[in-house]
């Protein structure tokens, strides 16, 4: 879930390596949890921060920032799935290629298969993402996936926290592969 955020940081290499820093308030980060197999629900992360700084891009996801619209269920998934007490962040870094975007002009885009280092609790896993990453203006630059990460639960070995909220929940499944999709941005300081 939170790959796609770094995903978005990445994009940050179009310009020079000054500094620049991911606008929480411009960018979005999305999940779709399947349960007893056929209910899909859209849940997101509302608390992203996160910068570049010239050669390595960083997001943090405040875990206590997911929101599945249900008070009791974002509660399980914190205790038993993220383990938010010990985890406050999922933690996406990326190296970054300043030459891959660095002739962009305004307007201009490039998509990019970005490797994406995510870490959920004490577990690290590198998905690819695919991005589209537009330049918007001199000092901000924008990261979308142009298709959903697809992280799977067990890869971050959380296969236990999951069945307990399938336990607690009563359902008959919950489908280990979570659809991730982002659009963030970042600004030059």
């Amino acid at each position: 879930m939170k790959l796609f955020a770094l995903a978005l940081a990445l994009s940050s290499t179009v310009a020079t390596a000054a500094n620049w820093t991911l606008d929480n308030s411009q960018s979005a980060l999305n999940f779709v949890s399947v349960k007893n197999e056929l209910i899909a629900e859209t849940h997101s992360f509302n608390q992203l921060s996160g910068n570049w700084d010239g050669s390595n891009v960083t997001v943090d996801i405040a875990v206590n920032s997911m929101d599945t619209l249900i008070p009791i269920r974002n509660e399980r998934i914190w205790q038993y799935v993220l383990h938010a007490e010990k985890y406050a962040a999922i933690t996406v870094s990326a190296p970054l290629q300043q030459e891959t975007l660095a002739k962009l002009a305004t307007g201009d885009s490039v998509v990019a298969d970005v490797p994406l280092a995510v870490t959920i609790a004490s577990e690290t896993v590198t998905l690819t993402a695919k991005l589209r990453i537009t330049k918007l203006n001199a000092n901000t630059l924008q990261a979308v996936t142009e298709a959903p990460l697809m992280l799977n639960t067990n890869s971050f070995k959380l296969t236990a926290g999951v069945a307990k909220l399938q336990e607690l929940a009563g359902l008959s499944s919950i489908e280990p592969l979570v659809p991730v999709s982002f659009n963030v941005r970042f600004k030059q300081q």
